[in-house]
């Protein structure tokens, strides 16, 4: 663990300190926002690039926070491996993000509505595969009053979230793929039905383990 942190702190200023090189190269205004379609639709002062500079080490003292205020706290070392892969993942995803946004402000032509569902496709993958290790806490994983009533809820639920999260993954991999309209709603379409369906399938093992209990 002390080895990734280092790693991932080193990442994240050499990202900083690139960035600031680049800053006075950068335009006074600069895309932050794009649509389906790979088209920028929103802009801000490239200042406001400095925020999204220093988001990931923000993030990764925010994650190394997270498992001493976490009431399961204790938890966190039965599912390390797995927190270890989410904290991996998330800061080299958003220190990407930082790169492209940099690469667009530049006047490269950075295929944005490619690049970004492709890479949150291959985030939720990571996470499914490595969902059922999760152990019941307050912060990762699928937090309502029944996972978090049963420890035999949790390990179905998540056991399921695993599979569910997979398939979302695969969906958003071939939006960055397909482009368009409509395959953005099945994107979307498909986020929306597997969490829900993850609520209700949690809500029904809670009633099976009460009767059964």
């Amino acid at each position: 663990m002390k080895k990734q942190t280092i790693f991932l702190f080193i990442l994240c200023a050499l990202s900083f300190i690139g960035h600031l090189f680049v800053l006075s190269l950068l335009p006074d205004q600069i895309p932050i926002h794009w649509n389906v379609y790979g088209e920028a639709d929103n802009w801000a002062g490239k200042s406001a690039s400095l925020f999204l500079a220093l988001l990931p080490a923000l993030m990764l003292i925010l994650f190394l926070v997270i498992p001493r205020i976490d009431p399961r706290g204790k938890n966190y070392e039965k599912h390390q491996k797995a927190y270890q892969v989410f904290i991996t993942v998330m800061i080299i995803f958003l220190n990407i993000i930082l790169w492209i946004t940099n690469a667009a402000g530049l006047g490269y032509p950075v295929p944005i509505g490619r690049l970004v569902p492709i890479g949150c496709g291959l985030i939720l993958i990571a996470v499914g595969n490595y969902m059922p290790q999760l152990r019941t806490n307050y912060t990762m994983g699928i937090k309502n009053p029944w996972t978090l009533e049963s420890e035999w809820v949790w390990r179905k639920t998540h056991a399921m979230g695993g599979i569910v999260f997979c398939i979302m993954g695969f969906v958003m991999i071939l939006n960055g793929f397909f482009p368009a309209d409509w395959m953005a709603k099945i994107s979307l379409g498909s986020i929306l039905l597997g969490v829900l369906g993850l609520e209700v399938y949690s809500y029904l093992l809670y009633r099976k383990w009460k009767s059964n209990s």
